[in-house]
């Protein structure tokens, strides 16, 4: 309560007592004097008056404003700049002058009906240099000391997984794009984190898709290798159950640490089994050594469907020569996508070409997920209406969101979402239908890299 209105209710009651001893002296002294209807009157009045009068100041004069607006609305960004993923996190410093400039200068900030106003958004990026360890530092420094409102986070489960666990512990809501579901609910439950995103159920059986398309183009022998992360352990069992599933014979080799440089003892299992596909899931530079190797040993599968890996032009280019022409991998989304971002307008072919334009770069598709990221966390921002932790969580989980990838959101039931096939392959895993209210499916497909007439490589 007020301390003026305090004050004012104080003097209220002392009028009252005041008004009791004069009755009761009156009473006393009744054989002189006699208080008169008109004068009772007269007090009644003068005590309406006061009332009425310290209300009317209180609201008009001394009730506060609005509390005072922050400068900025901090959105943090911890992002892999260097190191093993830094193509992930390439078109990201881009995307965020972007959205700065289009929210801040464009539409003059998120407006916040708890202040009353419109506040800029400060969007604070940090390198995590493509460490799992380092992303968990970055992510607490920018809780601590930043005091940021909000955490963006994308790029593999050694960004997103870490950095979600820090915003559980701070108890800070974030919004995660870019990292396979199961991979990411490994840190679960989660209360604070809401991640959008394929499942690794999608992706293998994508995989397997692919080869299935050849028929009897291959021998149905598959090689496998796997990063040894959470990436290639989940990618692993997933695909080497669905393969054998289908009645393909799978050359399992295991997990590979991340910097393995000889890749031969691999490459002679997979001659020798004469496996005409092979499939795996790595880091970019670990996979460009391997599949240097196997040009060297003479081992050229008849399909070669990588995740990771060769999702980005910059990935494939620097496998050197022709050696990226024709391998498949997973589509997150692309050019020709029939989405459009719900903040700025545009359509992933206007984000794509702006992007060249600005920057002399070819597109990738985390351009265009930092983007819905981004897109995302604005619109639970807006929806908030406040900087309240607790409530921009609210709505986050409450998004409801046609985005530039797709849409988003958290409260649909998978069995409005899925095919009866479909949900039963998840219900293979218990942890996909326990935690559905935190995380929506985007869509992906299979892609090709064929020559490019524009660019060396076109997905």
């Amino acid at each position: 309560m007020n301390k003026f209105l305090k004050r004012f209710i104080k003097d209220l009651i002392i009028v009252f007592i005041f008004r009791k001893v004069l009755r009761g002296f009156a009473l006393k002294e009744a054989s002189k004097s006699a208080i008169t209807r008109l004068q009772a009157i007269i007090i009644a009045i003068v005590i309406i008056v006061a009332i009425i009068a310290g209300v009317a100041v209180y609201y008009f004069i001394l009730k506060p404003g609005p509390p005072s607006a922050p400068e900025y609305i901090k959105i943090g960004w911890p992002v892999p700049l260097t190191g093993g993923i830094a193509a992930f996190g390439e078109p990201d410093p881009w995307v965020a002058r972007q959205i700065e400039d289009y929210v801040n200068n464009v539409i003059g900030g998120v407006y916040l009906s708890e202040y009353g106003r419109k506040i800029p958004i400060k969007i604070i990026m940090r390198d995590t240099k493509s460490d799992a360890d380092f992303a968990a530092t970055v992510a607490a420094e920018l809780i601590t000391k930043e005091q940021i409102d909000l955490m963006v986070v994308l790029h593999t489960p050694g960004t997103v997984v870490p950095v979600s666990a820090q915003c559980e512990r701070y108890e800070v809501p974030c919004v995660a794009y870019d990292c396979p579901v199961l991979s990411w609910l490994i840190g679960a439950p989660y209360k604070w984190s809401y991640l959008a995103f394929w499942t690794e159920v999608d992706v293998a059986h994508i995989f397997v898709g692919i080869w299935d398309a050849l028929g009897a183009k291959t021998n149905k022998i598959v090689g496998g290798l796997w990063s040894d992360d959470p990436d290639g352990r989940t990618f692993r069992e997933l695909t080497v159950k669905l393969a054998r599933a289908r009645g393909y014979t799978v050359i399992d080799s295991g997990l590979a640490p991340y910097g393995t440089t000889d890749f031969s003892a691999y490459i002679q299992q997979w001659k020798s089994a004469g496996a005409e596909i092979l499939t795996g899931n790595f880091i970019p530079p670990d996979f460009a050594s391997l599949w240097r190797q196997c040009r060297e040993m003479g081992y050229i599968p008849k399909v070669a469907t990588i995740g990771r890996s060769v999702l980005f032009p910059a990935q494939v280019e620097a496998l050197g020569g022709d050696l990226g022409l024709g391998l498949t991998t997973e589509v997150w989304v692309h050019k020709v996508s029939p989405f459009k971002s719900s903040l700025t307008g545009q359509t992933p072919a206007d984000l794509a070409d702006a992007y060249e334009k600005a920057t002399g770069k070819q597109w990738s598709t985390p351009l265009i997920f930092s983007h819905a990221a981004l897109e995302n966390a604005i619109d639970a921002l807006r929806r908030a209406g406040s900087l309240d932790k607790e409530k921009i969580r609210q709505a986050i989980a409450d998004t409801d969101l046609h985005t530039i990838v797709g849409y988003i959101n958290f409260k649909k039931p998978l069995s409005e979402i899925l095919t009866p096939e479909e949900l039963s392959l998840y219900q293979q895993y218990p942890e996909l239908i326990e935690n559905q209210d935190h995380y929506s499916i985007t869509p992906v497909v299979g892609g090709q890299w064929v020559k490019g007439t524009k660019w060396p490589y076109e997905l």
